[in-house]
């Protein structure tokens, strides 16, 4: 029901209408909602299983926070305290209740489950003065453990419980001795001195109770997390009203499932996303031969010639087309630099741009304008994606660069509407300073939407539903060092992000502003290396903001190359397992980077992890976040793992990884583990099977003919697969293919079978390391859909305990038996 429905209702029922509640349940049973009537509001939603899940406070928590429903006006929070009329039925509840504000204001409530394992709250404020009404917000019981999650992409903190979180699209954060040089650079709507300021926030909290709540609002909300009374959180909106919306479960995943259903998951990734990027230092043509000399794949090549705003690429077209030739002859996708502003001496397309009424306006009327800094300052207005033809007008000038043949560009900033510009939709500035990433992205897929290719875009600004238009998200620019801003808040922003939301997600690898810090090191460029690795997009930073001449180190350097190769080669061949995992977004929300409060809720030692992850469902990571640091502790969540870098070798030629002895760890303890400056400590869950390319594969673009160039299409008809072979478990792999292993028990003990149900006959090389089977055996036959293979198609390794088997099949079962199965079986 809306505000303005409960505000009809009200004066028709007149006098308080006595009543006990309003219950109302989504379809699926996921959520149950209580509203008391009588007396003073009351909410109370108990999950599927009767328990309750959220609870509103009782009382006040601070006279300056909110704690029953009420709304702030002078500094002071005022509650609703008694019934003044309402109906309660399914499938929602409306109600209008007096306050204890002195100057008469009273408060509506209502709440509607029409989606299923979904309630979502509208509440306004009523009476005079009403633009003196601050915020307008509820507070709930905070149960001890319970933590919470979420809220975009954040740098200080995964778990924001004690933290105060605001909702705010701005540039950063920064250290903070650089904010003051950050405040004379930035245009103010941009600027946001906290440690919680973020390029990305979404609204959005989800809790390891198994609920999620999502401010609808698009004006500037704030969550405070136990900053006022431990046991009590709360959120509030700026202005007279609010409106959120509380996700059922009973798991995280759940929630994340139905939130990411709600507000739009981002679109099937490309084989390219997957690859290696990195940008050239210095020249094009020379960095692009020292990787291919050092047989270092790469995928992509990122240039920023300036489209926009002020269009660089004026005079210089013959040399575009001549640069992304050079990338695409080498099998190279190939990027360029688009932002929403254009400069005031861009003088023929921002003319033309003024006339057609797309640029956002002041209160004049006229473009708003305002200054802009990048290699020095610029004047600069922005699209107003609201106008009309203001998607057209972009589409046109995005046309240019891919008429030049560049496959995407970095579409940067979003931050800086004004608070009191004026939008050709009406839209409030406030509003409007949130939600324009979601229109700018979403105009920018629109434009190219009915193209023939698909094109590598990639944003840092974002807000609730910019996933569904963001084909790839990047952190921002980074600091240049291991902490706050640096490497250690990378980690933090790709978890945030993906229990936000988003999947295809990656950092500057090496980081970009070397302000107060120093320039990045050779140490920190490889340790950022191995994460971006194991990050949705690997893509490195050549260059930054450095206010020194300090040398910055880059993965061409003879110290960092070797690193560079070992976990772009990995990447490369890591390609169907990522297919899969993007699927597996695709159909639920589950993002690439998985926190452990996902996939084990309720192990409080794993949901406090904030520098480890799933990368995917069975490869467990945990990056290196200090320097100097050679060891690693990291806690194994429940099962058995294998700890890869003492169960396997990276072998430099052809660069693959082989199996040796295996290590297995029980779960449901911390490790330490060692790490060298080389290993990002990773270890794969036991009865696992990795599907991998094989390790001469080049690029996962189809652009190149050069000699001895090996594409991804040239190798879809192989797979390498790692197995690690214990119980039964389910691998997806490909683009909707899978398998099964399996362990034998019973009367089928000493065997295991490994299903297979592909769309297209492959080439499968496997490696199987037998010694982790919960009953290890030696084999002495191999058979194919009940047909022995012969004994020179596979091999035995008795002190590694590795079997090799080479087979093709579309749809079968490969089983190996013991000496004594094999027997019985002939």
């Amino acid at each position: 029901m809306s505000v303005a429905a409960i505000v009809g209702l009200v004066a028709a029922l007149g006098p308080a209408t006595a009543a006990p509640g309003a219950v109302a349940r989504p379809h699926d049973g996921s959520l149950s909602v209580q509203l008391a009537f009588a007396g003073p509001p009351h909410v109370v939603i108990r999950g599927a299983d009767g328990r309750v899940i959220l609870e509103e406070v009782d009382g006040q928590t601070s006279p300056t926070a909110p704690g029953p429903l009420g709304f702030e006006a002078g500094g002071v929070w005022y509650h609703a305290t008694s019934f003044i009329a309402g109906h309660g039925s399914e499938p929602g509840a409306a109600a209008a209740y007096r306050t204890n504000d002195p100057a008469g204001r009273t408060i509506d409530i209502s709440e509607d489950s029409t989606r299923k394992g979904v309630a979502t709250f509208s509440v306004l404020v009523h009476g005079p003065a009403l633009g003196l009404v601050a915020a307008t917000g509820l507070a709930f019981k905070a149960p001890p453990l319970e933590r919470y999650l979420g809220f975009g992409e954040r740098s200080n903190a995964v778990d924001q419980r004690g933290n105060e979180v605001r909702n705010y699209v701005s540039e950063g954060p920064y250290q903070d001795a650089e904010q003051p040089f950050i405040a004379a650079l930035v245009p103010s709507p941009g600027v946001n001195p906290r440690h919680d300021a973020t390029y990305y926030p979404v609204p959005w909290l989800l809790s390891t109770a198994g609920y999620g709540v999502l401010v609808n609002d698009d004006t500037t909300s704030t969550f405070r997390l136990g900053t006022d009374d431990p046991g009590a959180w709360s959120v509030q909106n700026d202005g007279s009203e609010i409106s959120f919306s509380v996700i059922g479960g009973p798991r995280p995943a759940d929630v994340l499932r139905r939130m990411t259903a709600l507000t739009g998951r981002q679109p099937p990734a490309n084989a390219t996303y997957f690859g290696p990027w990195f940008q050239a230092n210095g020249d094009d043509a020379t960095s692009i031969a020292a990787l291919r000399a050092a047989d270092a794949p790469a995928t992509l090549g990122q240039t920023y010639t300036h489209y926009l705003p002020c269009g660089d690429q004026r005079g210089k077209e013959e040399a575009q087309r001549a640069r992304t030739e050079l990338y695409h002859s080498a099998g190279l996708a190939v990027t360029t630099y688009f932002n929403p502003m254009i400069c005031t001496n861009y003088a023929d397309q921002y003319e033309r741009a003024a006339a057609a009424g797309v640029l956002t306006k002041n209160s004049l009327g006229q473009p708003y304008t305002y200054n802009y800094t990048g290699s020095k300052i610029f004047d600069v207005a922005q699209f107003d994606f609201t106008a009309p033809g203001a998607t057209d007008f972009y589409g046109g000038l995005l046309d240019e660069a891919i008429g030049n043949g560049y496959d995407g560009w970095m579409e940067d900033f979003g931050e800086y509407t004004p608070l009191d510009a004026v939008s050709a939709d009406s839209t409030p500035g406030p509003a409007m300073h949130n939600l324009y990433p979601t229109l700018y992205h979403g105009a920018a897929a629109a434009a190219v939407k009915n193209s023939p290719r698909r094109f590598a875009r990639f944003n840092r600004s974002g807000w609730t539903g910019t996933a569904r238009v963001s084909d790839i998200v990047w952190g921002g620019d980074p600091t240049t060092s291991f902490g706050f801003d640096g490497l250690s808040s990378a980690v933090k922003n790709g978890l945030s992000m993906g229990l936000s939301g988003v999947s295809t997600w990656g950092s500057d690898i090496g980081g970009f502003f070397a302000l107060s810090e120093p320039q990045t090191t050779p140490e920190l460029l490889d340790r950022w290396l191995e994460f971006g690795f194991a990050s949705g997009v690997m893509r490195t930073q050549a260059n930054g903001f450095n206010l020194t001449n300090q040398k910055r180190a880059q993965i061409f350097d003879p110290d960092v190359l070797p690193v560079w190769r070992r976990y772009a080669k990995l990447r490369t061949q890591l390609y169907p397992y990522l297919a899969a995992a993007d699927r597996a977004y695709q159909r639920s929300g589950m993002p690439m980077m998985r926190s452990l409060a996902l996939t084990n809720p309720g192990d409080a030692r794993a949901t406090a992890q904030d520098d480890e992850y799933l990368f995917g469902p069975d490869l467990l990571v945990a990056p290196v976040l200090s320097a100097g640091q050679s060891r690693r502790s990291v806690y194994l969540p429940r099962g058995r793992w294998v700890d890869l870098w003492r169960s396997a070798r990276f072998v430099e030629k052809p660069g693959a990884l082989v199996l040796g002895r295996a290590r297995l760890l029980t779960g449901r303890r911390t490790v330490d583990l060692p790490a060298p400056l080389d290993e990002l400590p990773m270890l794969v869950r036991a009865g696992s099977v990795l599907p991998l390319l094989p390790a001469d594969v080049d690029t996962l673009t189809g652009y190149g003919r050069a000699r001895g160039l090996v594409h991804l299409k040239d190798r879809r008809r192989r797979t390498v697969l790692l197995a690690f072979p214990r119980g039964k478990r389910r691998v997806a792999m490909w683009h909707g293919e899978a398998l099964v292993s399996s362990e034998g028990r019973g009367r089928t003990r000493g065997r295991w079978n490994l299903r297979i149900a592909g769309k297209v006959r492959r080439r499968y090389t496997l490696h199987a390391s037998l010694a982790i089977l919960a009953r290890p055996f030696r084999p002495c036959g191999v058979t194919l859909d009940g047909r022995p293979l012969p004994r020179r198609a596979w091999r035995y390794n008795r002190r590694t305990r590795v079997l090799d088997v080479g087979f093709r099949t579309k749809r079968g079962v490969l089983s190996v038996g013991s000496c004594g199965k094999a027997a019985r079986a002939r």
